[in-house]
């Protein structure tokens, strides 16, 4: 009876020792696996959070299909110009009177003439600039010369028609053979309803001095595109723009766009290209100063038919919206407002240089 106690006792501690060298075998011969540092543990944790942040704040897509006309010259980033011409019928804008005053009801603007009008996008961001520039130098001296001229129904441009300046560059050019289509007075956004023409007005001495943008006025410049504004012909983009430089015509193009062209230095004229790189699949994304989050892309139009389908991001939220524009270039512009920007996206400077290619 021993003997067999014995004999089971040691075939138990024989397994248990098996067992044991199966483990120890196994041990040697499996891989083993690579420590983490905190610091890479942490990596990893940003990535993937960035990367469910990214998927949680692009918008849902949605499918319209949208008629060829609406990009066909319209919306904010329309030309005005030697190729591309444009006049609109005044119907929705607004008279330049109220917005010569502060949100205090103080006057910080002044006009040649009440009949002044434009698209009131434009009027509200040019209070907006104007109070800004008259809080920060004490100046309450710019005068809105021209814009659009509304007088018993019908628009005019302020600076003249838009031939009679054609015929005078081109006696300029025959004049001057070095003048390469560059005409001095051809100005041609005047009926679009968002491009004004500064001057100053010095009430005390009751003169009129011409607006250079210089000394204290330089703030306007510096600051322009922060309200969605541009120097639309500046001295150096003389080539591109056809129009030698003008310092006291501004354009606006939205806060966005300006933000953009503010960036990368770029005309309006050079501005669409620079857009048509970028897709719904890979767009431009970016926060304005106003700390919105933008989404802008470009797609192309279906040149056999009279509309397009195009991917759109859902903007159904009340802080959300989306707007159209082209040139009719068989491209269609879309710069859609995402809402306000999180904390840690409000960075705009890096995201709104040029795309490699």
């Amino acid at each position: 009876m021993k003997k067999i106690r014995w004999t089971r006792k040691l075939c138990r501690h024989t397994g248990l020792l098996l067992a044991a060298f199966l483990i120890f075998i196994l041990a040697l011969t499996s891989p083993a696996k690579p420590k983490i540092s905190a610091d890479e543990s942490s990596d990893s944790s940003k990535v993937q959070e960035e990367s469910s942040k990214a998927e949680e704040e692009r918008p849902e897509t949605k499918y319209e299909k949208i008629e060829n006309s609406v990009f066909d010259n319209k919306g904010l980033l329309l030309l005005d110009n030697k190729e591309h011409h444009y006049a609109s019928d005044g119907s929705d804008f607004v008279s330049i009177y109220q917005y010569l005053f502060n949100s205090n009801g103080e006057q910080v603007l002044n006009t040649g003439s009440t009949n002044i009008s434009g698209n009131q996008e434009m009027m509200i961001h040019l209070n907006s600039m104007i109070s800004d520039f008259a809080l920060n130098t004490k100046l309450r001296t710019i005068m809105v010369r021209n814009a659009s001229y509304s007088y018993n129904g019908r628009l005019y441009k302020t600076m003249g028609d838009v031939n009679d300046a054609d015929e005078k560059a081109e006696d300029k050019k025959t004049a001057d053979t070095n003048s390469d289509n560059i005409s001095s007075e051809g100005c041609y956004e005047h009926l679009t309803g968002l491009a004004v023409d500064l001057q100053l007005y010095e009430k005390e001495k009751g003169t009129y001095p011409q607006y250079t943008g210089e000394g204290a006025y330089s703030w306007i410049n510096e600051n322009c595109w922060k309200y969605g504004f541009v120097l639309r012909y500046p001295d150096d983009k003389a080539e591109v723009t056809g129009v030698a430089g003008r310092k006291d015509h501004y354009r606006y193009v939205g806060t966005a766009f300006a933000q953009i062209m503010h960036d990368n230095s770029l005309a309006l004229e050079e501005l669409y290209a620079f857009l048509d790189k970028y897709s719904y699949e890979e767009p431009l994304m970016m926060t304005t100063v106003e700390g919105k989050k933008m989404m802008i892309y470009s797609v192309e139009l279906d040149k056999d038919k009279s509309s397009t389908t195009i991917p759109l991001p859902d903007t159904s939220r009340s802080d959300m919206s989306y707007s159209l524009t082209g040139i009719g270039s068989g491209r269609g512009y879309i710069c859609a407002d995402l809402g306000a920007a999180s904390a840690d996206n409000s960075s705009s400077q890096q995201v709104t240089q040029a795309k490699t290619e």
